[in-house]
């Protein structure tokens, strides 16, 4: 290992660069004086004696009277990185405590401020289908345990093939890290059923479970049992954009994943809705 390999990792002990140039320099000859420290290790002669009494202070070297003149020395390399390692540990005590002396005094502030917390701030409101299309995609991606989603229309990307994508591609990539996404679709109108067939089996292709049923009481998404995504009855459609709610609830999304399960126990296998272009019923 080199000289600067040395410095790298002695600096990320919180031991200066000075300080340890100069520690290395006493390490191979044993003994120095200020001069000859200067000269090894090109530290500012000026800046020789302001660095040993830290080295000193930190354990590292002695200061040893030779007649009138001063020579330093090394103290083992064991002995000094137990001493930092002991610093280190104290230091870290006194931090532990100061976190729970601040604990106390910072709790009851918390609580009186969550007492004044106003409701609305869980409560998130998207309109728009690009908006909505965006903060789907968002929640999606950062998913990590489950998703259950109620398909019905209308929907964000209106049939727009490239945001259609992105949706599927983006519950793609949280299936291939192992999470679980189930989805209640409803029964498309006949015009669509052959595009909802394609696309329920693409998905589930990729490792979703679907079902379809006939009648979906609302349009929404539930993550991770946390961030429920919930659309707003509109029958104004055609003149107000689709409005969602994204809200932080816990509890809301418990309820909702409790009506999900009993929904899917009703659902049926998608290939029924084969039975509703002529085609056949599986």
């Amino acid at each position: 290992m080199n000289k600067e390999e040395y410095i790298e990792k002695m600096t990320k002990l919180g031991i200066s660069e000075r300080e340890t140039r100069v520690y290395l320099s006493l390490l191979e000859k044993r003994e120095l004086s200020a001069l000859e420290i200067h000269k090894l290790t090109n530290v500012p002669r000026t800046k020789v004696y302001e660095t040993i009494q830290r080295m000193i202070l930190r354990g590292m070297c002695i200061e040893k009277q030779m007649g009138r003149r001063k020579k330093f020395q090394a103290i083992e390399p064991k002995r000094v990185l137990n001493r930092l390692i002991e610093g280190y540990e104290s230091d870290l005590d006194e931090k532990k405590k100061l976190i729970k002396e601040l604990n106390e005094m910072l709790r009851p502030i918390y609580k009186q401020g969550m007492q004044a917390v106003d409701v609305s701030e869980y409560v998130e409101i998207i309109k728009g289908p690009t908006s909505i299309h965006e903060r789907y995609i968002a929640l999606v991606k950062n998913t990590k345990r489950d998703l259950m989603s109620f398909v019905k229309p209308p929907y964000a990307h209106q049939l727009k093939k490239q945001q259609v994508e992105e949706q599927e591609n983006a519950e793609f990539e949280i299936l291939k890290k192992g999470v679980v996404v189930r989805v209640l679709y409803e029964f498309p109108e006949a015009e669509d059923i052959e595009r909802r067939i394609a696309h329920i089996e693409k998905c589930m292709k990729a490792g979703e479970e679907a079902r379809v049923i006939e009648g979906l009481p609302i349009k929404m998404h539930i993550f991770d049992g946390r961030y429920v995504l919930m659309a707003l009855d509109n029958p104004m459609l055609a003149t107000f954009p689709l409005t969602m709610l994204v809200i932080e609830h816990p509890g809301l999304a418990l309820a909702n994943k409790i009506l999900f399960n009993y929904l899917w126990g009703k659902a049926e296998d998608y290939r029924v809705l084969r039975s509703l272009t002529g085609g056949e019923d599986a």
